[in-house]
């Protein structure tokens, strides 16, 4: 008997592609393949969903995801945007504790994925150019002002989410 014939192995992918995940079937190969450890099983329980919630006020805090090359940072930030847009994936998830507390954010967003690659192109520029075409894909038209117009970006920020929350009044956006 060979162990070919015991085992069968899914071969590694050396990197996750965030933005594969806006496909559903991609999308649930990230959840159910994402090996949640017991330290991560209480970082997405006790401060990952809790901060991300916006049915109930709070002090919610801004989420900043470090680690080096290869450590799983893509397929973290993955899995939360695919179950933040799809509820049903929760049940995908390898960890009973976290499926229960992803019911938190679970299908209340409508997720925007970026990656940033080699550019001179401005932070702010960047950010806000991703913003204008991936909420023209959902049926929102916004023109952000020049940084040479603007004096608080927040204003600016704040007019978009009212034109996001007239079309989606019960979702967040990520």
């Amino acid at each position: 008997m060979r162990y070919s014939e015991l085992i069968q192995f899914e071969p590694l992918e050396s990197v996750m592609q965030l933005k594969d995940t806006k496909k559903k079937e991609r999308a649930r190969d990230f959840v159910s393949t994402y090996v949640i450890s017991k330290p991560m099983s209480d970082n997405l329980s006790k401060v990952v969903f809790t901060n991300l919630r916006f049915d109930t006020p709070g002090d919610n805090k801004g989420l900043f995801i470090v680690g080096n090359y290869g450590t799983g940072k893509s397929h973290l930030m993955g899995v939360l945007a695919s179950i933040a847009e799809n509820a049903e994936l929760t049940e995908t998830l390898t960890d009973e504790s976290v499926k229960e507390s992803a019911t938190q954010i679970a299908g209340k967003f409508k997720v925007i994925r970026s990656e940033i690659g080699a550019t001179e192109m401005p932070l702010r520029d960047i950010v806000l150019s991703e913003l204008k075409t991936e909420l023209s894909e959902i049926g929102i038209e916004f023109d952000f002002p020049s940084i040479d117009k603007v004096t608080n970006n927040k204003e600016t920020l704040n007019e978009m989410m009212s034109l996001f929350c007239e079309k989606y009044p019960d979702k967040g956006l990520l």
